[in-house]
């Protein structure tokens, strides 16, 4: 029994991600200790679901058929920058999620609940929108990093995407980094 990593996924058009590849970019060459996310790979994540057997893609893609039943399309935009758990101990680098995020924020309960029936755990984390830009080896680098991040986001912004779509993606993970490939897109068409 094949087990597969597997998380459920909100993607972005090439366009918007091509846009934050633009500015990830423009900052690499600031010296940083972190590890920057590929710009084909930026997503957000409404769920991580782990490993999954093989023989569980059907059941799971149903269930999000569920919690996305009476969803419709929805806009999101990308703006700002942050770091988790506190720019003063930053850990992950990231771009912030505006724009209807009530819808967003129910679409991330429907899945989740859906998921827990199938018992997939939420995590302890709770759901907060944003994009991953890079995880942090150290601060070292990073202040003077962030400090530019936030000036091209003040003046160029990210852009804005319409979701129609969710998707389950699966995660392979390699030395050169994970690789991302879409098994179930799941479509919005619900009124909201």
């Amino acid at each position: 029994m094949r087990q597969m990593r597997l998380f459920v996924a909100v993607n972005f058009p090439a366009k918007l991600k091509n846009e934050i590849g633009s500015l990830i970019g423009d900052l690499k060459g600031i010296p940083a200790d972190l590890k920057w996310v590929e710009a084909q790979n930026l997503h957000l994540t409404l769920q991580f679901l782990g490993n999954v057997s093989e023989e569980q893609i059907t059941v799971v893609a149903e269930a999000l058929k569920k919690s996305a039943a009476g969803v419709g399309h929805f806009t999101l935009k990308v703006r700002g920058v942050g770091a988790f758990p506190a720019r003063e101990k930053p850990r992950v680098f990231w771009a912030g999620i505006t724009g209807e995020t009530d819808v967003l924020l129910n679409l991330s309960r429907q899945v989740q609940r859906e998921m827990k029936v199938l018992g997939f755990s939420p995590g302890k984390n709770r759901f907060s929108p944003h994009l991953t830009l890079a995880r942090l080896r150290s601060a070292a680098g990073f202040p003077e990093l962030f400090e530019r991040a936030e000036a091209l986001a003040e003046k160029n912004g990210f852009g804005s995407a319409k979701i129609k779509t969710i998707e389950l993606m699966l995660s392979e993970l390699s030395s050169r980094g994970p690789k991302y490939f879409a098994l179930a897109s799941i479509p919005l068409t619900g009124a909201n």
